[in-house]
């Protein structure tokens, strides 16, 4: 897939344009913006991918950022999430401060681990993974998961979900090594929750009413020797020799799992569709993402890199940020233009 633009960490001129981005979306005028981790800061880059400005800096001040987890683009906002201080800034495509709020006004008086939203403001969360700090070995613990409405002033619970597998140590956990993470994604009509143990996403109405499922098509999930060495690369990718050493020992507390996870990701485009990535197999350069209609009909399989998070699906682009799991190298790319 060759890409209409890329924004890449390696400057031909020597400038530091990118960080450690986490999340890029597009603007109105074919610009884009990225939340950059690692330089603490919002940057805007033009359509031809020439860096504009950034706004913010480290810090904890008012618009600065010390630690960006994440970015929420919800309408016409970005919402920008900072997990040391543990305050949600808000800001417009334009770069202003529309609003400022801690991490549980964010999530309605809770701390959401993942969140997701509709262009109306509409979130659905899921909570913090919870583990046994004292076990050892492979674990998995349910999650909360709610739907929040700030103009209605609604919270409404849902089904608890799996939560993420870790591998208890004794004195701590860290992740599994191809484990199952739960994922989220909310469009105009739809709520979708997986726990990506099987192909099946629970889909739920605005008000939290089950509105069905979506089922992907049967696939060969077994788990390879070449799968479980390309999760423990990048298990251990930047990792010291001590650190390394560490993250061995947890590998042997840890029973691998037979079956890949069904999914890794799950987005909704600006035309209602669901699109759902099947796990990336060692070996292929690229993997599939089956789209279904707002219906819930399977209508499409779209091939795109295995290296490439989305962040956004437009009606003719696709947006997100490519990370070589060898060198730990990315960018920010639009791959091409998308059909379905």
């Amino acid at each position: 897939m060759t890409p209409l633009l890329e924004i890449t960490d390696d400057d031909p001129d020597g400038d530091v344009v990118l960080g450690n981005a986490v999340h890029v979306t597009r603007r109105p005028d074919g610009g884009l913006l990225v939340s950059d981790q690692g330089l603490h800061s919002l940057r805007w880059f033009s359509s031809d991918g020439r860096f504009q400005r950034a706004v913010g800096r480290q810090g904890s001040g008012p618009g600065e950022f010390e630690f960006i987890r994440q970015g929420l683009r919800c309408g016409d906002s970005l919402f920008v999430e900072d997990i040391v201080t543990r305050r949600v800034t808000v800001h417009s495509l334009d770069g202003a401060i529309t609003r400022t709020m801690s991490t549980r006004e964010f999530a309605g008086s809770a701390e959401a681990f993942r969140s997701a939203c509709n262009a109306e403001g509409v979130f659905v969360h899921h909570a913090w993974g919870r583990f046994d700090p004292t076990g050892r070995g492979r674990q998995r613990t349910p999650l909360s998961v709610w739907i929040t409405w700030a103009e209605r002033g609604l919270r409404v619970a849902l089904e608890d979900v799996d939560g993420p597998e870790h591998v208890g140590f004794g004195t701590g956990a860290a992740r599994a090594l191809l484990g199952r993470t739960p994922q989220l994604a909310i469009g105009r009509r739809h709520v979708y929750v997986g726990a990506a143990d099987s192909g099946v996403v629970q889909v739920y109405a605005l008000d939290g009413t089950p509105a069905g499922t979506r089922r992907l098509p049967e696939s060969d999930r077994r788990v390879t020797a070449a799968d479980l060495e390309r999760a423990k690369r990048i298990d251990s990718l930047g990792q010291d020799a001590t650190t390394q050493k560490a993250t061995r020992r947890v590998w042997e507390l840890d029973t691998p799992p037979s079956m890949l996870p069904a999914y890794d990701a799950i987005i909704v485009d600006m035309d209602e569709h669901l699109w759902v990535r099947r796990y990336p197999t060692a070996g292929k350069d690229s993997t599939p993402w089956i789209v279904f209609n707002p219906d819930g009909v399977h209508v499409a399989t779209v091939v795109m890199p295995a290296d490439l998070t989305v962040h956004e699906v437009g009606p003719d682009y696709i947006s997100g940020i490519v990370r070589n799991p060898d060198s730990g190298r990315h960018s920010v790319r639009i791959p091409a233009q998308t059909d379905h």
